[in-house]
């Protein structure tokens, strides 16, 4: 075969094969676990990262440390909502609330990550309603979808200890209670919660 032809077929398949590398199919393999692709926050305090991974069929987070990978955090199948796989709600020294949502109003469900390790420290299924970053609590609902004998939970992510408040009664004249709650203002002494209702919003407060 004459060497300009040769020359010409070459030239032809590399541009074929840049044109595959570049296709956003060939793109998505590559890219696996690329936490760039991720849309939330995947940084950590302390030096831990949440690394985000796709395979065929489902799409995970990682807990990582550098180089070291602690735990898988979750998974769901592939093309399904990031937050329904997960964000982070809240960032504390030692520990992170990774928060899974699913929309129109729907509870957003929380684990309590411990960092050093990936273990989640409160019960399967708790609900988020507020947090006080500062000094690192976290206010949830063991039930999602409370009535008026379910409380609050007042979690202190430092020491563990739990504190449990009753609902407003006021606060179950509409639904999506637990959207409705946030933390007002929060002491040594005393909770004092925010919530709307059908009349208004209305403050609530709790001695500690």
């Amino acid at each position: 075969m004459h060497l300009s032809v040769v020359i010409q077929m070459r030239s032809f398949y590399i541009l074929i094969l840049g044109a595959l590398i570049s296709s956003p199919a060939y793109t998505q393999t590559v890219s696996t676990g690329n936490v760039e692709t991720y849309d939330y926050d995947t940084t950590l305090k302390g030096g831990y990262t949440i690394s985000f991974k796709l395979d065929d069929s489902l799409q995970y987070l990682l807990l990582k440390k550098g180089n070291r990978m602690i735990a898988e955090l979750s998974s769901t199948s592939l093309g399904l909502p990031y937050k329904n796989l997960g964000y982070v709600g809240a960032d504390f020294a030692n520990h992170f609330v990774l928060v899974h949502s699913f929309g129109s109003g729907n509870p957003h469900y929380i684990e309590l990550i411990k960092k050093m390790t990936g273990e989640n420290l409160l019960e399967d299924g708790v609900a988020w309603i507020d947090v006080e970053k500062k000094n690192e609590f976290l206010l949830y609902s063991v039930n999602d979808v409370p009535d008026e004998k379910d409380s609050m939970t007042l979690f202190n992510v430092k020491t563990g200890q739990r504190q449990n408040f009753s609902f407003p009664s006021d606060i179950f004249d509409a639904p999506q209670v637990l959207n409705r709650i946030q933390i007002s203002k929060l002491t040594d002494k005393q909770l004092v919660i925010k919530y709307d209702t059908e009349k208004g919003t209305r403050t609530k407060a709790y001695k500690r």
